[in-house]
């Protein structure tokens, strides 16, 4: 059964992507003309229908300006894959014989649009130019993976922007100004972490008998980073069948240049 794990990266993105909006300021004016208050425009995360239906409810100005976020898709991006095998390493436990890896995460385009929701056109304007100069045509978030003790930043594509408003009023309704923006996420989805040992010995040159292995040059040797031993095996041809049972190791102190039989096995 496959263990349970969740890395909270669509959460995270939408809450990433909300707080790009956030904090959005509208001024007032008076009906001289000037400047009266600042407005915060409240932002909400949720379907469009939930906001119209409570806004028609309470018919006030304190409820507008409004606006709300909806995911609307998500697919997979062909276009920004890559070596699917290939393996991250995201840190070392206490045991330093062990490493902790991810595969590549998976390329996924989340589709957001974003409504605003307004009684006044100059609402409307300055709401828009607080949102469009930061798009030309893309921006950036940063998506944090705490589990994983990693972070990705992800472009955030605008692709358009369309008035969505009624053009006829009855008597019972006012009009209100409604606006979406569509945009792009190229996030991406992650596989659970694996733990691997850890590379300790490397063996650089292989003998196939014993005349190569006493005529054997040792003016350039490997040194393992994880052990820092050069190490040369002595063995019997594969093709044979019989396994290599003597190696020579360097840099251990008063063996330093002595072969070392461990015997077949």
């Amino acid at each position: 059964m496959q263990k349970y794990y969740y890395y909270k990266a669509l959460r995270n993105t939408s809450i990433m992507f909300l707080d790009m909006f956030s904090g959005i300021k509208i001024a007032r004016y008076n009906r001289g003309g000037l400047f009266d208050k600042y407005i915060t425009v409240p932002l909400k995360f949720g379907p469009k229908e939930k906001w119209y239906y409570w806004i028609r409810e309470r018919k006030d100005n304190e409820m507008l300006p409004i606006m709300s976020v909806t995911l609307q898709g998500i697919e997979y991006s062909m276009e920004r894959t890559t070596n699917k095998f290939k393996s991250i390493i995201t840190g070392n436990p206490d045991n330093s014989s062990i490493i902790q890896r991810y595969l590549n995460p998976a390329p996924y385009d989340i589709q957001y649009q974003l409504s605003i929701w307004c009684l006044y056109l100059t609402d409307v304007d300055q709401i828009l130019e607080s949102i469009l100069p930061y798009f030309q045509p893309h921006a950036f978030i940063r998506l944090p993976i705490e589990e994983l003790d990693s972070s990705y930043d992800l472009k955030v594509i605008f692709n358009s922007l369309a008035p969505d408003m009624d053009m006829e009023w009855d008597d019972e309704n006012f009009r209100i100004l409604r606006y979406t923006l569509d945009f792009t996420v190229q996030s991406y989805l992650f596989k659970p972490v694996e733990t691997s040992s850890v590379i300790g010995k490397i063996f650089t040159n292989f003998y196939l008998n014993l005349n190569t292995f006493k005529s054997r040059s040792t003016s350039s040797t490997f040194t393992s980073g994880a052990s820092g031993e050069s190490m040369y095996l002595l063995g019997i041809s594969p093709t044979a069948g019989n396994p290599l049972y003597d190696y020579e190791l360097y840099n251990m102190g008063d063996k330093v240049g002595k072969t070392l039989h461990l015997g077949e096995y």
